[in-house]
């Protein structure tokens, strides 16, 4: 945030004074702000000379916009969240109040809007648009997951929207110009107060997407686009240049803010993109890194990470804030932004309650709105009605965790493996999406889980090849991936690419030179999750079985039901153990 300019310090009045230096003493002493800023909502029949503009914000709704039970905060007793309904009661309310206090509203989404649940896949993010389009977005940026049904459905969607797309560094690979259903910017006048918005998609999209998805697409480096933008902007009047972008703050915002000055003992930038970095950044550079190196943005609405939080973090350098939910349709973002009318300056924030800027949509607080819940029930009728038959159950509750820990995964690789009697299964953690309850199981239940639609291919390995994709996960601060088939011990004191000490398949020992029946999705064997060297395999070697992951689980439960998966072998850390002959025989190298 720029300072009023110099000689004008006299004009502010005694409460402008007093949250400068409120937001000053914030920003010396902390990363992060703990207590609301602002000067409270008793002075507003005064004329303060601050113009309040209500940010109202969305990130990574992934279709979550029917109501739905949230498990996330309770497996057991889950509380009642009204979806977008909710979310329309809400921004209504906030727009009447602003209208009647003289202040303005600006509603944007940061991306991810319908890949997720039976109402967003079901009717491929149509259902979503249409809510957005009722309750009036002013604009949104593109995720990398709205491309999950093809480049043509993102346009179908941008095109039928009755707000712009933004996103300055998506680009038509034949022509070198962004492509028409976006804008890379907008300008927007509040009262006199113009405010530059630049989009921004994260570059990531190329390498998380399947190629066919985005042919004929370029995502260009963040950095130069937002500095050329932010320029741009400026010169066409912008006061304040606000970033809406698809990427994301660190999970921890002090670590992260480490990484940057160089006060961490982390040694490597890998490891630094895997502990602090947004999950699935391009280049390790997260929201916070890139408004730390781009200076000049007063404020940001990110996504990408469902790292939410309370309190924007402000940049200690450039004063940026950067706001964000968790997403999942779970919350809406509010914080009140305070302009000084005379310098047309940023000057901070107020949240929109005590506990800062998130609003949980509990459908009991926020009755949900009937003309929103009236245009979304017929979607989620259709989209719904197949998925509501029980296909099994489950004696434990199922969640997930770690490599070692996840039930899910155990239950999904075990149902891969068995439907094809194959040797080896596996499953990246980032595409399992929920955590389920014990007792009856719904194909619903299922798609909360696996909503990508991934399907399965066989693939023919060799023992090196198979240890190759095990010892990827193992190096540096991978979290790993689920497995099954093979029982594994590892020593993560070992270098990289060989620290697995013990590695078995059907109680023989890992062979080099054996050929293995290998199922996995065709997303993994794009490339994708870290393990780029999959596309080297010969198209000889896979065979595609049109069969989503999905179904396999449904066939498994209505097998094995009530399902009982549980903590095993199958990945364990054992530090110190000797590594096992056979395997300090062959060592895999990153090529």
């Amino acid at each position: 945030m720029a300072a009023p300019p110099a000689g004008r310090e006299s004009v502010m009045n005694l409460k402008r004074a007093q949250l400068m230096l409120t937001l000053m003493i914030f920003l010396i002493g902390g990363m992060t702000v703990t207590t609301v800023i602002g000067a409270g909502n008793q002075d507003k029949q005064e004329d303060s000379g601050i113009l309040r503009l209500n940010l109202l914000w969305t990130n990574d709704v992934h279709g979550h916009i029917a109501p739905e039970p949230a498990r996330f905060m309770n497996p057991a007793f889950p509380p009642p969240l009204g979806g977008a309904a909710s979310a329309a009661r809400y921004i209504k309310e906030i727009r009447s109040k602003a209208a009647a206090a003289g202040e303005e509203v600006l509603l944007v989404d940061a991306g991810d809007m319908f890949q997720g649940t039976p109402i967003g896949s079901k009717t491929q993010g149509t259902a979503v648009i249409e809510y957005f389009n009722a309750i009036g977005y002013d604009l949104v940026v593109p995720g990398n997951h709205d491309f999950d049904m093809g480049r043509e459905n993102a346009e179908r969607l941008a095109r039928m929207s009755n707000f712009p797309w933004l996103a300055c560094n998506l680009v038509q690979e034949s022509t070198g110009k962004i492509v028409d259903w976006c804008k890379p910017y907008l300008m927007l006048d509040y009262q006199g107060i113009k405010i530059g918005v630049v989009g921004i998609i994260t570059p990531s999209t190329k390498s998380m997407s399947f190629p066919q998805n985005v042919a004929g697409l370029e995502f260009q480096d963040m950095a130069a686009k937002l500095a050329e933008y932010r320029d741009i902007v400026k010169a066409e009047g912008a006061d304040i240049v606000f970033l809406a972008i698809h990427e994301g703050l660190p999970f921890d915002p002090k670590e992260g803010w480490k990484s940057i000055t160089g006060s961490t003992q982390t040694e490597t930038a890998t490891e630094l993109q895997g502990t602090f970095g947004s999950n699935y950044s391009s280049g390790g550079m997260n929201l916070m890194e890139l408004v730390n190196q781009v200076p000049g943005i007063d404020f940001a609405v990110g996504g990408h990470t469902h790292r939410g939080y309370h309190h924007p973090w402000i940049d200690p350098i450039n004063h940026t804030m950067c706001f964000e939910t968790f997403g999942n349709g779970s919350s809406i973002g509010h914080a009140i932004l305070l302009i000084d009318r005379e310098t047309k300056t940023l000057l901070g924030y107020e949240g929109a309650h005590d506990r800062g800027t998130l609003i949980t949509l509990f459908e009991d607080e926020i009755w949900p709105d009937e003309e929103i819940a009236e245009l979304i029930r017929p979607h989620q009728e259709k989209a719904e009605a197949a998925l509501s038959k029980v296909v099994g159950s489950s004696a434990v509750a199922l969640g997930r965790g770690g490599a070692g820990s996840n039930l899910i995964g155990n239950l999904v690789t075990d149902a891969m493996r068995e439907y094809f009697d194959a040797d080896f299964s596996f499953q990246n953690l980032g595409g399992l999406r929920a955590d389920l309850p014990a007792g009856d199981l719904t194909a619903r239940d299922i798609f909360t889980v696996l909503p990508f639609g991934n399907e399965l291919v066989l693939v023919e390995m060799d023992g090196r090849m198979v240890r190759r994709i095990i010892e990827r996960k193992l190096c540096g601060t991978s979290n790993g991936i689920c497995i099954s088939g093979p029982l594994l011990a590892f020593d993560t004191g070992r270098p990289d690419w060989d620290r697995a000490v013990s590695l078995s398949f059907q109680d023989e020992p890992w062979d080099p030179d054996r050929k293995y029946k290998v199922v996995c999705t065709n997303f993994l064997m794009e490339g994708n999750s870290g393990l780029d060297f999959l596309t080297l395999v010969s198209a000889e070697q896979i065979t595609p079985t049109q069969i989503t992951t999905a179904e396999v689980v449904e066939h498994y439960l209505e097998k094995h039901s009530p399902v009982r998966p549980k903590i095993d072998n199958r990945w364990v850390e054992r530090a110190g153990q000797a590594q096992a002959q056979y395997l300090a025989e062959e060592h895999l190298k990153e090529s």
